[in-house]
């Protein structure tokens, strides 16, 4: 059971981790100034760090509810979330221990122009989702691990069905996964300055105690045209499945997410959607 004590823990995202999302989202030109960058993820950037008087010291985290600010457009993220034990070493790397895996939803404001990422991530409670279900990785993110044989799938329920809102990925199939992935997040909490829509990391670690838990989403997989097109409503349902395809038969996800309960070879989220 992972339990995210107030305080002590962040949370972190990748942006542009799975080929085609950011372009779907709009989101290409934010990271036009970044340097270097090639192919793969541009960066990360927190969602929630505990400083005193930030507006990321709020808790966005919900396993059931999906705040939608007035006016705003927000889509659903599909992702796998990654349970991680940082440490901190005198020369100021951090290595990362992931522990376990849960579905995410790293639901976001679109707007073009942001001045950070940050800002379109966290607007209060009920800004991010989290599945109450966690399945251990012992040994962490290598190969051969429980992760590697997952996909990732996401469902709108409006008017009493549910239809796909992301196309069903493998886990395996994002641009950075396994020990690469983490050496790539190790740097970035490492030395990340900033620059553009990111910020710098280490900086923001320290100003946050540096916690010792982390939550960090590994990035958001491509959406169905009813995804790339529809933005959540009040009244919307969006579930969030991380699920073993040997164990749970994908056809089965959509009454799945109309109980709302995972179960074996299945971490669900399924938020329900409300004005705030």
């Amino acid at each position: 059971m992972i339990e995210l004590v107030p305080g002590r823990w962040a949370g972190f995202g990748i942006a542009g981790n799975f080929a085609g999302h950011l372009e779907q989202a709009g989101e290409v030109k934010d990271f036009a100034v970044l340097k270097n960058t090639g192919e793969g993820p541009k960066g990360m950037f927190p969602y929630h760090l505990s400083i005193e008087g930030h507006f990321l010291s709020i808790d966005p985290m919900s396993s059931s509810s999906l705040a939608l600010p007035e006016g705003a457009q927000v889509q659903g993220e599909p992702e796998v979330a990654l349970a991680c034990e940082l440490t901190y070493s005198s020369d100021g790397s951090v290595k990362m221990d992931p522990v376990a895996f849960a579905a995410f939803d790293d639901a976001s404001i679109r707007r073009e122009g942001a001045p950070k990422i940050s800002v379109k991530k966290n607007w209060g409670p009920g800004s991010k989702g989290l599945s109450t279900r966690w399945i251990p990785i012992p040994g962490g993110v290598v190969p051969g691990c429980a992760l590697d044989g997952y996909r990732i799938a996401s469902f709108l329920g409006r008017d009493g069905s549910w239809q796909a809102y992301g196309i069903d990925s493998p886990v395996a199939g994002y641009t950075l996964y396994g020990p690469a992935l983490v050496e790539w997040i190790e740097q970035k909490l490492s030395s990340q300055a900033d620059q553009g829509p990111l910020e710098d990391l280490p900086d923001l670690l320290k100003k946050a105690g540096r916690p010792e838990l982390a939550v960090i989403t590994i990035g958001a997989t491509r959406y169905t045209k009813l995804g790339e097109t529809t933005f959540l409503q009040p009244g919307d349902s969006f579930a969030v499945a991380v699920y073993d395809p040997r164990v749970v038969d994908a056809s089965d996800l959509p009454a799945l997410c109309g109980k709302g309960e995972s179960t074996t070879g299945l971490s669900l989220l399924v938020r329900k959607a409300h004005r705030v």
